[in-house]
């Protein structure tokens, strides 16, 4: 069985979808755990999780925040042994109506978040032993998106600086992976997506039949954190119901 016994996890964005669902289940498996988001709504999360889960709350895109926030973290439990950065979001819109600032706001929020957040976990990480990294890209980084260019570059763009970091990383014996989710049935998926009977009719076209839930991608973030995930690093894994088998 996976154990994060004693471990000290941190979440950003941990406050709602797949961030949420690895928070809760880093702390059903024995972490300690703090929950990193812009949203002061997820100190509710954190609260309600019990005394070894706390609540920071920061922009993950500003390196004094985060780097403020993760000298608080070691403070507190001497150690880093687990970074999760699941921040991201799309917005909607073709390419003529996505202005330069437009493009610049989702690079940022997609990609220059994952830079931030492990440059700052990184130096407490490594000699860890077992210590470990775990992006959040998708499965629109390697498939086209022509209503979401910006964010399929920012997701591929999580994908190149994950191997390249778990390269880096490497001879400190930091691990770093990264998930690449398809469809997860969120209320915010569902809105963007044209409400349930849209939602329904991508069911019924997966190959698993169901649509992967925040829980499928925290069951891979914390097998991946774990000393079971001991030997893998650099790699990309597709959680899509079958829906692409790159």
């Amino acid at each position: 069985m996976i154990s994060l016994e004693g471990r000290t996890i941190v979440v950003v964005g941990g406050g709602s979808g797949i961030g949420r669902a690895t928070a809760m289940l880093a702390v059903k498996l024995g972490a300690h755990v703090t929950i990193i988001d812009i949203d002061p709504a997820a100190g509710q999360l954190a609260a309600s999780l019990g005394g070894a889960t706390s609540f920071l709350e920061c922009d993950a895109c500003n390196p004094d925040q985060i780097g403020a926030a993760l000298r608080q973290v070691v403070d507190r439990w001497s150690q880093l042994d687990g970074f999760v950065t699941t921040v991201g979001g799309a917005h909607l819109a073709p390419l003529q109506s996505l202005d330069l600032s437009a493009w610049n706001k989702e690079l940022s929020l997609n990609l220059s978040s994952v830079y931030v957040g492990c440059r700052a976990a990184l130096p407490y990480m490594e000699g860890n032993p077992g210590a470990a990294i775990v992006t959040i890209s998708s499965g629109y980084a390697i498939m086209a998106g022509t209503d979401r260019m910006a964010y399929t570059a920012a997701k591929a763009g999580v994908i190149a600086f994950t191997r390249s970091l778990a390269a880096a990383a490497a001879p400190s014996r930091v691990r770093a992976n990264c998930i690449a989710p398809g469809p997860v049935d969120t209320q915010r998926f569902r809105a963007m997506n044209g409400g349930d009977a849209a939602v329904e009719e991508l069911r019924q076209r997966m190959p698993l039949g169901a649509i992967p839930q925040p829980s499928d991608c925290a069951n891979l973030a914390v097998f991946l954190l774990s000393d079971a995930a001991a030997a893998i690093t650099g790699q990309v894994i597709h959680i899509n119901g079958g829906l692409l088998m790159p």
